[in-house]
Formats: C-alpha cells, structure tokens, sequence
C-alpha cells in the first residue's frame, strides 16, 4: 500500500506553455531549493577535478610507476561501488539535507589528508585519503539523485537533471584546466586546499535550504533486510528493470576511454601531455552538445526515453569507431565530441527513466543500485582496456570498445522493449508513456 507524501516544498511541475523543457535560468531563479543544490554541486565538481589532477601529478611525481596510477585508479572506483548499497539505505532511513552536509563536512577533512603525503613512503596514505574521500562520495551523489524528482517534477525534472549533467560536463573541461594550472603554479596543495573549501562551501549551500523528506525517513534502519528488500523491489517492478542497466551498458563499453584517450593523445598521436587535454576537453565539450540537445529534443514520455537511450549508445559506439580510426587528433577530438553528446543522452535518459517508475520508497536503494552497476561495470571495461593495451594495438582496442558499445546496447533493447512500461511514479502526472 503506497504511503502518504509529505508537503514538499519548492517544486517546480509546470512547463512551457510551447511544451517544451524550462530554460535553465527559469528553473534555477524560480526553484530556490534546486539552486543552491545546483550551486552544492557546481563548487564541488570543481573542486573535485582540482583534486584528481593534483592525485594524479603527485603519484607520478613520488612513483614514477603506471602501477601506482593504477592503484589510485581501484580506490578511486572500488570504495563507491562498495557503499553505495549503504548509501541508498541512508537516504531512504535518514534527513537527507542532514546526509549531504555531513558527507561534505566529512570530504572537507578527507581532502585536508592529502597535505601530509610528501614522500613515496607516504604513497599508502595517498591511497587511503583517495578511498576515503571516493567512499563518501556515494552519500552525497545518490542522496541528492533521490531527493531531485521530489525538488523539481514533470518537464522540470528533465531540465534539472540535463542542467546537472552540463554542469558536470562544464566543470571537467573547465576544471581539469584550472586544476592544472593551480597545481602547476600554485603548488599541489593548494588544489587539495581548494577542495577541501569547494566541500565546506557545498555544506554552507544545502544547509540554506529545505529538502523534502524520504518517505521512510525515521523508520529503523536494517540494512540487511532494507537492501535485500530493495533488490526484491528491483526484480518485481519491471519498468526499473529497464531503465537500471543504461549506464552499466555504456560503462562495460566506455570506461576504457579514459585510457585510450590517454594512450592516442600521448603515443598514437605523440602529442604528449598537451594531445591528452585536447582530447579531455573533446570529451567535456561534446557532453555539453548532448545536453544542448537534449534541450532541443526533449520528452519525457517513458517509450521515447528508452529510445533515446538506444540512439545514444549506438551514436557513441559509431563515433567510437570512427575516432580508432581518425587519423589526426584534431579528427579524433571531433569523434569523441560527438560520441560524449551520444552518453550524456544516455546518462540524462537513464536517469530520467529511472526518477519517474521508482517509488519513493525505494529510490534511494534503487540509484544506489544505478550507481553500483555502473561503477562494478565502468571498473571491469577499464581493466580489461588496459589488458587488451598491453597485448593489442590501441586503435584495434578502441575499434572493439566502440563495436561492442553498439552490440551490448542493442541487447539491452531487444530485451527491453518487451517489457510493458506502464505508469509512471505519482507527482510526474505531466509523464506519458510513449
């Protein structure tokens, strides 16, 4: 028997009178409450790529070892993929304004970790700060992932999610770049200083506003039989099923990218460090394209959704192809621009999907699930790239990565589109299927 909402506060369901997506600045003047979640999540994307360049510089700079990155790579993965189950426990069972805070005061210490690493005796605490600030991670992410449909609703719900996904992409290309430059003039610490601040600003943010309660919240908390009771949610409610193994699909075929990008703009192309920014941001502008268009082509009709997910996929696999074989990076770079637009249709969609079938007594358990599966499978294409590196030429490599990019999703929607989407979650009425 499904359960009486709570006030919810600060929702923005209308759109358009044309029908189309509200313009971002609509959404974020007139939804106080997803402006300064948006603002959370602006300063600490930042700060979190000021940090990852600076881990980065300063494992080679104590290593020298590929080994070393390695490591930072797995506790850089494996600590989110582990928590997550826990994290959608949390933000089903507790305050979710108290949850994001908490996680951000906690990174803001983690970050702070990386200051007394000066030696390459002190590699193990690099990796140990690393796993930690990762391991929180999934508390903030999948709390406000959950919190988002009950902020913002209908066509709404499709601009802020598309706004988080360009503000995501933005913050790669834009803070990669001054990320380097803080670090290459500024010294390493003061990026791990600056992102320690990007996490206690965040804080400052969520605590100005009021989220909606989870509909469990206050209720005792069994994590084992709260998760077991999640994944039974999963295997009976047939449109989650589709719209959950979307990211893990793109993950099994593209979480080798980042080091094929990498291996092409240092080696295939030997334009060394610089020839690997230019395909960095190649990747950052073309997630901002696909956000520009999903604005243009928007909906939020579950068929259409599931479709949109496929023509994504089958985009970024083809480009994916097209970039094995460019034969210059500047060929290459417009190849990754136009495979990121077809992910981050994906990513949008799925999530989408996602945020409009699951109860919201489930929600939590349910993006703890999304993320896990992306994480377990963006993990296993990124070992397996690497694998295939040491034994294969990359362009062959990358070839295979975009190939199996199209096989893999095609699947998923030969079994997807037998499954009935049904009804959507209640407070998205403006939702149809399609």
């Amino acid at each position: 028997m499904r359960t009486t909402r709570p006030c919810q506060p600060q929702v923005w369901p209308v759109t358009t009178k044309s029908g189309s997506a509200l313009s971002y600045t609509r959404l974020l003047r007139e939804n106080r409450t997803y402006r300064f979640v948006w603002l959370s999540q602006v300063v600490s994307n930042a700060g979190d790529w000021f940090n990852t360049i600076a881990v980065l510089g300063l494992t080679l700079a104590l290593t020298g070892s590929g080994l070393a990155l390695g490591i930072v790579t797995i506790c850089q993965m494996l600590p989110p993929f582990l928590m997550t189950p826990l994290a959608g426990v949390v933000a089903e069972r507790y305050d979710r304004k108290r949850v994001m805070i908490t996680a951000d005061i906690l990174r803001a210490g983690v970050a702070l970790g990386f200051l007394l690493v000066e030696t390459a005796d002190d590699v193990w605490m690099l990796y140990l700060f690393m796993a930690l600030l990762s391991g929180l991670q999934p508390f903030f992410d999948v709390t406000r992932t959950a919190a988002l449909p009950s902020i913002a609703r209908g066509k709404a719900l499709l601009a802020a999610n598309a706004l988080s996904s360009t503000t995501w992409a933005a913050m790669l290309t834009i803070g990669s770049a001054v990320g380097g430059l803080v670090a290459d003039h500024l010294g390493r610490s003061a990026a791990f200083q600056l992102n320690a601040f990007s996490f206690l600003v965040s804080a400052v943010f969520v605590a100005r506003i009021a989220i909606p309660a989870a509909s469990g919240a206050g209720q005792p908390v069994r994590f084992l039989s709260d998760f077991i009771e999640g994944m039974k949610y999963i295997g009976r409610d047939r449109p989650t099923r589709v719209y959950l193994p979307g990211k893990a699909t793109w993950g099994l075929a593209g979480g080798g990218a980042v080091l094929l990008y990498a291996v092409f703009g240092g080696q295939v192309y030997r334009a060394g460090d610089t020839g690997i920014a230019i395909l960095y941001t190649a990747r950052g502008i073309g997630t901002l394209l696909g956000a520009v268009f999903i604005k243009f082509f928007d909906t939020i009709r579950l068929g259409q959704l599931r479709t949109g997910i496929l023509v994504g996929l089958i985009s970024y696999g083809a480009f994916f192809i097209l970039f094995s074989q460019a034969p210059s990076i500047w060929l290459a770079a417009v190849c990754i621009i136009l495979a990121a637009a077809g992910s981050m249709v994906m990513w949008v969609y799925s999530s989408l999907g996602l945020q409009l079938v699951v109860d919201e007594d489930y929600r939590g358990r349910v993006f703890a699930a999304d993320h896990g599966l992306f994480t377990l499978a963006f993990s296993i294409s990124t070992l397996g790239t690497g694998l295939l590196l040491d034994a294969l030429a990359a362009r062959l490599v990358a070839f295979m990565a975009g190939a199996a990019g199209i096989v893999i999703v095609v699947a998923w929607y030969l079994f997807a589109r037998r499954i009935p989407l049904g009804g959507i979650h209640p407070g998205q009425e403006d939702s149809q299927d399609g």
